[in-house]
């Protein structure tokens, strides 16, 4: 019975409006426009709903969006048979469940503030209405996604901040607020446009001349349009600014490994002809480093020691270090039969000394590894074939000695080039990860990534909106290398100078070599120095705004109280 409330009057429309709008804010649509209009249906929808109608109609839409925006999951059939379907379904469903509590938050948020402005007939009752809804609804939405992405291993996949990747003035911001700012930002606009529209299709004869008197529409405007104003202006300023300082060369190479190839030991010759080719390509423009995707070494580096050889005499021939995503072991456990396998980036130095590995700490749950295993072994022969790998601990921060040099003469003067951080896979969408490295001295970050399990969808794209962000959050440049795309460069702003792609501007599911030369900026940003601090700050305004809401029907209700008492 939750949901038969949702078909009555217009809810279903409004609710599939906003599903459609989400969608169409992010890739592959790409209409980061539409966000800003997105939840004005499904806010309409919340008027007058109970809770349990707001849980349903707010469900509904996050059920729609995920699933839609998500659909390449569908692709990890051909990996886990149906049962991929299932995790889908489920994934969805479980993440749609923010959306139905953030429902409910503004319905009880809404009650409160509507009910205290009824309460005090004054200017001062109508501006806790104005603060309730412009301040309390974009932190509860900001709240429950800084939850999403945390809460059970976290998957913030499209927050809405991503879908403005495109519009750099707006994303500037997330320098000293991250992409919960612009999420903020885009809600309160929302809410806003949602409260407009509400008071011009409302029974005119409910407006009292005070309603008038006070503009009720005009204050939130100005508000919004004041903060939209600011921000862009500073997103503009600060994207004419030109950064000073050391520079940097790096290339990227794109193999294009099909997944169903990549472990196949018949193909293992043909992956390494393939990047040893690319690399060489890639030497000839003389950068400082070459980046290979994630588990780009057909082999375990360390263990195998033929392929590991391979790795080594290239770098060794192109004397430039090479930085290779690859499983490995631990040193220690080469001669061990208790070995622990890592998803690891490896860099090797120009005389094909393996000089620094990073383990990926942030392992995907039922992709690389399953949760609660070590309580219910008997997971792993029910399940699709499932990785079996274990976390790494460390943020490691490599170093690179002097300038990448090739077998050809160099006109450039030897350079220093830059600490960097690497980011494995999905970890470039945990922004408290990538702030680990830069407070570890990382001027510069490398995500190594495989996406080829999705297809050719937009799921590449939408998984590069975070490498934007976190370029901007911290001010460094980014290179990502991706088996099947999108591989590239993302300068500090959020700019993508570079990518890997072939005649016809083709980026996915084509080999290639990009190569780019970024500044190095060396300042530290707010983000830098405080975090997701919008984020624990709307966590704390809602956790406040609920405390306050049990203590006033406390209070207002005394005779409830001493019945309940009584009975």
């Amino acid at each position: 019975m939750l949901f038969v409330s949702l078909f009555v009057s217009r809810s279903p429309l409004l609710v599939f409006s906003s599903a459609t709008l989400l969608v169409l804010s992010f890739p592959s649509f790409n209409q980061p426009w539409a966000a800003w209009i997105a939840l004005v249906p499904w806010l309409r929808a919340l008027r007058r709903a109970t809770p349990r109608q707001a849980f349903a109609r707010s469900y509904l839409v996050g059920l729609l969006f995920f699933l839609a925006s998500m659909g390449w999951l569908i692709h990890l059939t051909a990996f886990g048979g149906p049962a991929a379907i299932l995790g889908w379904l489920v994934l969805c469903a479980y993440l749609a469940l923010y959306f139905g509590a953030f429902g409910v938050l503004v319905t009880a948020i809404s009650t409160q503030h509507t009910a205290h402005s009824k309460k005090h007939m004054s200017l001062t009752g109508h501006w806790s209405l104005v603060t309730g809804h412009l301040l309390l609804i974009p932190a509860a939405w900001v709240a429950l996604e800084f939850l999403r992405s945390r809460v059970l291993s976290g998957f913030g996949w499209n927050l809405l901040g991503y879908s403005q990747a495109s519009w750099l003035p707006i994303i500037q911001i997330a320098e000293a607020a991250g992409v919960w700012g612009v999420s903020w930002l885009i809600v309160m606009v929302n809410v806003v446009l949602a409260e407009m529209l509400h008071n011009a299709t409302s029974d005119k004869r409910q407006a009292t001349s005070r309603d008038r008197r006070l503009g009720m529409p005009i204050i939130p405007l100005t508000i919004a349009g004041c903060a939209v104003s600011l921000i862009v202006g500073y997103g503009t300023w600060r994207l004419s600014r030109h950064p000073e300082g050391r520079t940097v060369r790096v290339a990227v190479v794109q193999g294009n490994i099909p997944q169903e190839r990549k472990w196949d030991e018949t193909s293992q010759e043909w992956i390494l002809q393939r990047y040893e080719r690319l690399t060489h390509e890639a030497a000839t423009a003389q950068p400082d480093l070459i980046v290979w995707p994630e588990t780009a070494v057909p082999g375990l580096i360390g263990w195998d020691r033929a392929v590991t050889r391979r790795v080594q005499q290239l770098a060794q021939a192109v004397q430039i270090p090479l930085l290779v995503g690859a499983p490995s072991v631990a040193p220690a456990q080469v001669s061990s039969q208790d070995v622990r396998l890592f998803n690891s980036a490896l860099l090797v130095d120009r005389q094909g000394v393996v000089a620094g590995r990073y383990d990926k700490v942030h392992l995907v749950p039922f992709g690389e590894f399953i949760p609660g295993e070590s309580f219910a072994p008997w997971l792993r022969a029910v399940l699709p074939p499932i990785g079996d790998f274990v976390p790494g601990r460390d943020a490691t921060v490599f170093l690179l000695e002097g300038q990448g040099k090739s077998a050809i003469p160099s006109p450039l003067a030897p350079r220093p080039s830059p600490p960097f951080g690497a980011l494995i896979c999905f970890e470039d969408i945990f922004p408290q990860l990538a702030r680990r490295l830069v407070q570890g001295g990382a001027q510069m970050l490398v995500v190594i990534t495989n996406d080829a399990w999705f297809g050719n969808t937009a799921a590449a794209y939408q998984h590069a909106q975070a490498s934007i962000f976190r370029a901007v959050e911290l001010r460094v440049p980014v290179v990502r290398a991706a088996n099947t795309g999108w591989s590239g460069c993302i300068t500090e702003t959020g700019r993508r100078i570079a990518s890997v792609h072939d005649a016809h501007g083709e980026e996915l599911f084509v080999e290639g070599v990009a190569v780019c030369e970024m500044s190095i900026p060396d300042a530290p940003t707010p983000y830098d120095r405080w975090g997701d601090w919008v984020a624990w700050l709307c966590l704390g305004a809602c956790l406040g705004g609920a405390v306050f809401a049990i203590i006033n029907g406390w209070r207002v209700n005394p005779a409830q109280r001493g019945k309940r008492a009584n009975s």
